[in-house]
């Protein structure tokens, strides 16, 4: 039987409508003047009405179904203060008894099912003087609210002068925390979980604490309409959290204050999988949104099982002005980026490091370093993506086999997409790329790859081979450059033929050891440059590249189609 159902069988036989009460709290004129003693005598079903007022505690809720509700009459919301109400023995000496109150600690702990808690002022969650004493201190540590049970609601709180966490979840499941405000936390976090699962976190406001959200070990949770900034270090931190979904939150202007480089992420996912969609993720100090998996060991062929990130969905975000990469994934595959509006981050628009399998696509990717980065990724796409204005290049592979890039807009970055360091096998077709210095490049070793149907224009040069081998370069349109096609002395074994060179400066020019036709046909150099008595679309004579000797046997007449 699930556990739901078992919960709904417990409030019908346990908590009948009419015996419920409600238990008031107060100075004058209340069933109790003091909030622990009225708990203790709340049964099933029971509202716990405080007035306002500032009450000392460190309350231990074990009664299933009942809810502790402040109510504001007169003097503002009451106000839960970490610190037990009554004096307690501390030692015995000399037959001198000590007496001391303590302060700090754990306000509210819940240890019983379907308990809400409601419209406080929570303040006080500390290291508890004398130290250790209260509310135990386990993997959460002291904290304003902490949750060791299911089904509970935590609603309307103001958590403020909080040293340590003002939220913290346990074993705990199927929780709601909506609509509180969480602010100051100096040394713990706004909201904490461990192995936590199921729990919905919605319409929070975070600002400016230690650390906004982490979770650990702890499945399914949803954090949607939060509005996460100005947290010291990440916005939001997620280790070994699979099928996490973070929708609709506002995450800006965290890690400004972390005295350590690389904190103040906005997203930050370890080993974990989940859905990241519309959400404003801004004027982060780091990356906007982090993704990785940590391998203790050597891995050859992942996945290994240690902290795996995959599967991940990013759709629909705009992540704008964060101090490094817009989205970075690192040691991860089959994720999927996707419909993203990225404009302005001091790096990378989006960056693959050793990450295969993924997607990038749909994309709008402008004032970036590299708007898509490759670096080891292999069998990734980017595909459909808008991307401009970027400080270096459009689209950079980086030492990748077998990935590809299709239908991309790419205008207004000094290269449009470049192929680096021995790159092979790559797939780079029917791309848009206008206003480049140089519209492709292909160097460093790359090898095999197959540059098709692309259309370049308005750029120095068209496409540039350096140290390129057995390249395929074909049916490419380029047009309005300084210089079509050129390759260097170390360019060797290049196919390039069926390209229409016709509308630039100079058509080719190279100075390595290529070949410029497939044995019948070769590239379109201009409508008036040869004779084509015989009308097949094909030159009578060969046309010889400037720069070297190579020559193009069989210069085309017309564009295809013609």
């Amino acid at each position: 039987m699930s556990r739901l159902i078992a919960a709904f069988i417990f409030i019908l036989i346990s908590s009948p409508p009419s015996l419920a009460a409600t238990i008031t709290v107060g100075e004058d004129g209340c069933d109790f003047y003091r909030i622990g003693p009225a708990v203790e005598a709340a049964n099933v079903g029971d509202v716990v009405e405080v007035h306002s007022g500032e009450y000392l505690v460190n309350l231990n809720i074990t009664t299933p179904f009942i809810t502790l509700r402040g109510n504001d009459t007169g003097g503002g919301m009451p106000v839960l203060r970490a610190g037990s109400s009554t004096a307690e023995i501390e030692s015995e000496s000399a037959g001198l008894t000590e007496m001391v109150q303590m302060s700090g600690g754990t306000a509210v702990a819940i240890r019983a099912d379907f308990v809400t808690v409601e419209n406080f002022v929570i303040t006080g969650a500390t290291w508890p003087r004398p130290y250790d004493t209260g509310e135990h201190n386990d993997v959460i540590g002291h904290a304003g609210i902490k949750v060791y049970s299911d089904f509970n609601k935590i609603v309307n709180n103001t958590f403020e002068g909080n040293d340590l966490t003002a939220i913290g979840l346990i074993n705990a499941s199927n929780n709601q925390i909506l609509g509180n405000t969480i602010k100051d936390v100096s040394f713990g976090y706004g909201i904490t979980m461990y192995n936590s699962p199921e729990n919905t976190i919605e319409g929070n406001s975070l600002i400016h604490n230690n650390w906004g959200i982490s979770l650990q070990r702890s499945d399914s949770n949803t954090f949607r309409e939060n509005e996460i900034r100005e947290s010291v270090n990440d916005g939001i931190w997620a280790v070994n959290a699979n099928f996490t979904f973070i929708t609709g939150n506002i995450i800006s202007r965290n890690g400004f204050e972390s005295e350590f480089e690389g904190n103040g992420k906005g997203i930050h996912l370890v080993g974990s999988t989940g859905l990241i969609a519309n959400n404003v993720i801004s004027f982060n100090r780091d990356h906007g949104i982090y993704i990785q998996s940590i391998f203790w060991e050597y891995c050859s062929e992942p996945p290994c099982g240690a902290e795996e990130s995959s599967e991940n969905l990013v759709i629909g975000n705009r992540i704008e002005g964060n101090g490094r990469d817009g989205i970075r994934l690192e040691k991860t595959w089959k994720n999927n980026i996707i419909d993203n509006n990225i404009t302005s981050n001091h790096g990378n628009g989006i960056s693959f490091l050793q990450s295969h399998n993924n997607t990038a696509d749909l994309n709008n990717v402008t004032r970036s370093d590299h708007g898509i980065f490759l670096d080891r990724s292999n069998y990734t796409k980017v595909n459909n993506n808008t991307i401009s204005e970027g400080e270096k290049t459009g689209i950079l592979f980086w030492s990748t086999i077998g990935a590809s890039a299709y239908n991309n807009t790419i205008f207004d970055s000094p290269v449009g997409v470049s192929v680096e360091e021995s790159s092979s096998g790559l797939a780079i077709t029917e791309n848009r790329i206008k206003n480049a210095t140089e519209g492709m490049n292909i160097s460093g070793g790359s090898r095999e790859n197959q540059v098709t149907g692309n259309n370049v224009s308005s750029s120095d040069v068209g496409v540039i081979l350096v140290g390129a081998t057995r390249n395929l370069i074909t049916g490419n349109l380029i047009f309005d450059s300084i210089l079509g096609i050129v390759a260097d002395f170390a360019s060797r074994g290049n196919s390039i033929y069926g390209n229409d060179l016709s509308g630039n400066g100079e058509a080719a020019r190279d100075e390595g050891d290529n070949l410029w036709d497939d044995g019948s046909r070769g590239n379109l150099w201009g409508p008036d440059v040869c004779d084509d008595a015989d009308g097949d679309g094909v030159c009578e004579g060969p046309r010889i590249i400037p720069g070297g000797k190579n020559t193009d046997r069989f210069p085309l007449a017309r564009r295809a189609g013609s």
